[in-house]
């Protein structure tokens, strides 16, 4: 690259870079380091060292929420990807009527308003005699004692929160995974069936080696998106979500309406751990396997 084409690169990189570094990079240091810090706005920071890492250790609600947290990314991810992948692979196959209009209906949850699903969820999901789905269930003669509560505090609650969100981010998994398998030869498909391959060896050792980058893709960011979950949990349950329903950034965002921002940080910067030691192990394993296809 000549010096001229490396000044060209460097401008075009300039501002995505300040960007970054404005609202990633110093927010994300200015946590780390208020982590160490006793400090509700006001006043002067009193460093602390450790204190708040010990507090949140002892702490009840942080490991309920620690356990929710990873159970909801553990769950909906991979469900999310592989679900999507044999959606994708239905419809694009040949066989398959009205894939367009099923592509629209699938994608149609990931433009709509997360405030909005949230609501809609709750009214649907709501256990007293407004509910629509309990309503719906009594009619056909169950007993309302013996519905679950599904947006209580038990793990009925986690399962409804995992089930949204794995019904909202099915379809943008699906329009991604259709652009992939448009990458897929045509003439390996034609060698397997000239060799007598059946429709799931095909799926198997064609279609999903296939589409190996865009699975690596998303589980990724799948992952660090759900290590994150918040909004969701906040609609439908509330902030007084605790037991199976509390999540790691719930539980910092009741610290920080406390005003207990050292404390806060703590958290945020366990969720920061959390994220870069997952997506480093999943970088090493199917980054490796990437490598290697």
């Amino acid at each position: 690259m000549s010096r001229s084409q490396s000044r060209n690169a460097w401008a075009f990189l300039a501002f995505p870079l300040a960007i970054i570094a404005l609202f990633v990079a110093l927010p994300s240091l200015a946590g780390i380091v208020l982590s160490f810090f006793e400090w509700s706005g006001g006043g002067s920071p009193r460093f602390i060292g450790m204190e708040n890492y010990r507090a949140l250790a002892s702490s009840g609600p942080f490991a309920p929420a620690l356990r929710n947290t990873l159970v909801f990314a553990l769950v909906t991810v991979p469900i999310t990807t592989g679900g999507a992948f044999l959606i994708a692979a239905a419809l694009n196959a040949e066989w398959f009527r009205g894939r367009t209009t099923l592509r629209t209906v699938l994608f149609i949850p990931t433009i709509v308003s997360i405030v909005a699903i949230g609501f809609i969820w709750r009214w649907v999901l709501d256990p007293s005699p407004a509910g629509l789905l309990n309503h719906a269930l009594e009619w056909f003669g169950l007993e309302r004692s013996a519905l679950p509560d599904w947006l209580g505090h038990g793990p009925w609650g986690l399962v409804t929160i995992m089930g949204v969100s794995i019904w909202r981010g099915l379809g943008f998994a699906v329009v991604l995974y259709l652009a992939a398998l448009g990458g897929v030869p045509r003439s390996m498909y034609d060698a397997a069936a000239v060799d007598g391959a059946t429709s799931w060896q095909t799926l198997w050792h064609i279609t999903w080696p296939g589409v190996r980058p865009m699975t690596f893709f998303l589980l990724i960011t799948g992952m660090i998106g759900a290590l994150q979950v918040f909004d969701i949990v906040l609609v439908m349950i509330g902030t007084s979500a605790t037991g199976w329903t509390d999540v790691l950034n719930l539980y910092l965002y009741r610290e920080f309406t406390l005003n207990r921002l050292g404390y806060s940080s703590a958290i945020g910067v366990i969720i920061l751990l959390l994220t870069i030691i997952i997506t480093a192990i999943q970088w090493r394993s199917l980054g490796g396997a990437e490598a290697g296809a």
